[in-house]
């Protein structure tokens, strides 16, 4: 689901050395999840009918149609997605990114709870796993709706920032390169589970203690996070807002390492 969609939007890192001239900024180093002092449920979704006998996915501004019949159906980042009904009250998801896998989705329907667990897929091989809860606000019967997440779990448990060229940073998660960008506000492209023939991200120094990131789809923002480090250096919080969904933000925090 797309409020698993934050999961697109994480942040990450591998630490290298700044050059001797320039004091290594706060950020750099390696940064544990705390998945207690963070707020990560709250998004909506919003399944239904849509024209021709297609139904509609819709999650913060990422929206397309898709039928229940296994077949693959394009999504906005330039993917594909692919509904099956195992049965009545399951329903799993492939989704596709240049020929291959991306992620996994399993979703299972409890009356008005609706219960979603999957895989992002990553490019070097191996998986992160995440899992989320969503309660129906509207709508039915079955999977049709308006969800909000009531739980989610994050795939990432560690995040590592490293000095990246002149001016810019290498953003990991647990081990999976994300982010690779100057601090000049230029877009760039995704890397690893964060590419796709859509997706770009341009960041910008805030100071020695915090950067911002934003994340945009066919060159229109989705998601702008800023990353601050606590001013004893031992906390990074990630303050995230959906750019189409402004009362639903989020907020990762992690523990130096």
């Amino acid at each position: 689901m797309k409020g698993i969609a934050r999961v697109l939007a994480v942040v990450t890192s591998v630490v290298l050395v700044q050059g001797c001239a320039a004091a290594t900024p706060a950020f750099v180093g390696k940064w544990k999840f705390n998945q207690d002092k963070s707020q990560t449920s709250g998004d909506t979704v919003s399944i239904g009918p849509a024209d021709n006998g297609m139904m509609q996915f819709s999650s913060q501004g990422f929206t397309y149609t898709f039928k229940v019949d296994g077949n693959p159906y394009p999504t906005p980042d330039g993917g594909t997605t692919s509904w099956k009904e195992t049965s009545p009250t399951v329903w799993d998801v492939t989704n596709n990114m240049s020929g291959k896998v991306s992620a996994t989705y399993h979703l299972e329907l409890n009356g008005d709870m609706l219960s979603v667990g999957g895989k992002m897929m990553k490019p070097e091989g191996g998986s992160m796993d995440f899992s989320a809860s969503y309660k129906r606000m509207s709508g039915g019967p079955g999977f049709a709706g308006n969800w909000r997440s009531t739980e989610v779990t994050m795939p990432v448990t560690t995040v590592d920032i490293a000095a990246s060229g002149a001016d810019g940073i290498l953003v990991t998660s647990d081990g999976s390169p994300m982010v690779d960008c100057q601090f000049d506000g230029k877009d760039v492209p995704g890397i690893g589970v964060m590419a796709g023939p859509k997706t770009t991200v341009a960041c910008r120094r805030v100071s020695d203690m915090s950067f911002e990131v934003t994340t945009k789809l066919d060159g229109k923002p989705m998601y702008v996070e800023t990353y601050a480090v606590s001013d004893d250096g031992k906390t990074l919080t990630n303050n995230g807002t959906p750019v189409n969904a402004t009362s639903q933000p989020f907020k990762m925090v992690f523990d130096k390492q």
